[in-house]
């Protein structure tokens, strides 16, 4: 498999923060958007269906979790955009609803495996559920199938698992310090994340190189 693998951890987080200068109000504005949007629809879900048995509430709430996923991933998407120099737009955020099917397929089916994977030492588990990390982009970005996108993501994140590993460990680590000070500092911890993650993303799929790698799932 012919993929990008020529980053390093501190060379992401160093573009990332330089890049993060013009975008992070932008980004903190659409993380609000997404919060609002989540507290909206689990005020009316309370209004609805709160006191439905648990039976109806664990559908809803499903259903919502399906419901919010592409919008997630319209946030990573921000990142991933910001990292290529291309415009971020709080309405990025919606474009991800243009492939909402199969971006809950994706879902669905990344959720059954990684469980899957838990019950089989967990390791499995862990190691899907961070191979799978670039699976709803490709879908967005790359206009991939659902299991092209899986299989793509996961053979790519193969390559440099354990640094793409220490990077998210980064990350939680640096949200958490960000958190400290009344979250004043997620102002600027949560824009270098998400753009970390899309430089690694760019680094890797932004190439005719990424022709080479689909083509090996043949």
């Amino acid at each position: 498999m012919s993929t990008s693998t020529d980053w390093s951890i501190s060379e992401v987080l160093k573009t990332a923060n330089e890049k993060q200068v013009g975008f992070k109000f932008s980004y903190v504005k659409a993380i609000a958007v997404y919060a609002a949007i989540s507290i909206l629809i689990t005020l009316v879900q309370e209004a609805t269906v709160g006191n439905a048995g648990d039976v109806a509430a664990s559908v809803i709430e499903i259903l919502v979790t399906l419901i919010l996923f592409p919008l997630g991933v319209g946030l990573g998407l921000l990142g991933i955009r910001r990292a290529a120099g291309k415009e971020t737009p709080v309405s990025t955020l919606w474009e991800p609803y243009s492939q909402a099917i199969p971006l809950i397929v994706m879902f669905l089916l990344m959720a059954v495996l990684v469980v899957a994977g838990f019950f089989l030492l967990v390791l499995p588990g862990i190691y899907l559920s961070i191979a799978y990390s670039f699976a709803p982009y490709l879908i967005v970005e790359k206009n991939m199938g659902v299991w092209e996108a899986l299989e793509t993501s996961r053979k790519a994140i193969t390559q440099y698992w354990w640094r793409y590993f220490g990077l998210m460990l980064v990350a939680i680590v640096l949200i958490i310090i960000g958190s400290i000070p009344v979250l004043i500092g997620l102002i600027w911890v949560l824009p270098i994340v998400a753009i970390a993650t899309g430089e690694v993303f760019a680094k890797t799929f932004g190439s005719p190189e990424v022709e080479a790698l689909t083509s090996d799932l043949e």
